[in-house]
This record gives C-alpha cells, structure tokens and sequence, in this order.
C-alpha cells in the first residue's frame, strides 16, 4: 500500500509540473495567476513573437523584426523591420503596442492569456489585437465591443 501511495504521489507531480511547463511554452494561464505585461518568446525576451508592431499600421500585414533594429520596451525587446519603425515606436509605444501585452484578445476576454499567431490581427479603433488562431478571431470579432469591454475588465 505505501508504495502505491508513492506511485501515485509521484505521477500527480509529475502531471502537475508537466502541465505547468506546458502552459509556460504556450503561454496559456488564468489571468489572476498574474502574466507578464508583455507576451515574450519563453526563451528570449523578444514581444510579439519578433514581429514588428508598426508594421501592422503602416504595411497592414505582420512583418518579422530584426535584431538590428531593436528597443527595450516595458521590459520586453522589440524588433522592427526598418530604423524608421522603431523610431515611430519609439515616439509613441502606446499608439503601436498590441493591446493585452500582445497576448491574444479572445482568450484576455475569457480570462486568461495565450499566445498569438503574428499572422492573425485586426485593428479596431487605432487599436492592433492579435489572436490565436483565425477562428478565435472571428469569434472575438462577432461582438467586438462587449470583447474590448470583457478584455479591459479582466486585463487590469
């Protein structure tokens, strides 16, 4: 019987530490376990999965950044595309910053975060938010305003 319970012990801790990297990667957890302000690589520091923000404004579609033109930023590096991208950025982080950290709208709006897919935004309003997945998107997009309002209310 004590071994069974030390089998068992030790299976619920390593389901527990397994599910817990696992979130970490994905980045996916419930917003009141606290998140970073910034959705940042799990290996690196870089937001946004490396993707430049002004981009989406100025191009309106996700470009990959570049190391040569970087910013530290809320704690996280930026990337850009160009030196003109970055010293937008620069002059105005709030304006070109993904809301929600760059963490995907549907999932802040349901309570928790997740990464995002680069390839997915929308902006609304002035406003970059980047999603999941096309469907979680589309999903989200069906009652945006009620979704910012959600997102705000769970964000802060």
């Amino acid at each position: 019987m004590n071994r069974l319970l030390k089998i068992f012990l030790l299976t619920l801790l390593v389901i527990f530490t397994l599910s817990f990297v696992l979130s970490r990667i994905l980045r996916v957890t419930p917003l009141s376990w606290g998140h970073d302000e910034v959705n940042m690589s799990f290996w690196s520091n870089e937001a946004i999965n490396g993707y430049d923000p002004v981009a989406y404004f100025t191009v309106g579609k996700a470009v990959p950044g570049s190391d040569s033109f970087s910013v530290e930023w809320n704690e996280a590096k930026w990337l850009f595309s160009s030196d003109e991208n970055r010293s937008l950025f620069e002059s105005a982080p709030d304006q070109y910053a993904p809301q929600y950290g760059g963490y995907c709208g549907y999932a802040v709006a349901k309570g928790f975060t997740a990464n995002t897919d680069p390839e997915v935004f929308e902006i609304l309003n002035g406003k970059l938010y980047l999603f999941v997945g096309e469907n979680e998107k589309e999903e989200w997009m069906k009652n945006w305003r009620e979704n910012i309002r959600k997102c705000e209310d769970n964000w802060y």
